[in-house]
């Protein structure tokens, strides 16, 4: 399990139906914690369960408007663009990071 943090900034005022929407996050599959910042929404998930393009859109998908700090390229994973694997370790002591001989 690779935990990560990101963050959004929410464009506007959140009612409380915004608040229950989003409190309904936390039973996805990955998503571990949502906590505000002033005006940053801080969501804490599993990174070898979810990627952040997914956990932007299931915030998107309850109808807050919010914006990644770190724009998401579209097709990326993550701000970098790049697919990123936490499931599989790639040090360390496991076989398959070992150099054939």
């Amino acid at each position: 399990m690779t935990f990560l943090k990101t963050r959004f900034n929410v464009k506007k005022e959140l009612t409380t139906q915004d608040l229950e929407n989003l409190s309904r996050l936390t039973t996805v599959y990955g998503i571990r914690n949502l906590s505000f910042e002033g005006q940053d929404l801080l969501v804490e998930y599993d990174a070898s369960r979810i990627h952040e393009a997914e956990v932007l859109s299931h915030i998107r998908s309850t109808g807050i408007s919010v914006e990644p700090l770190q724009s998401i390229p579209q097709g990326g994973f993550d701000y970098t663009g790049e697919f990123r694997d936490f499931a599989w370790p790639t040090e360390g002591l496991s076989p398959v990071n070992q150099k054939a001989k």
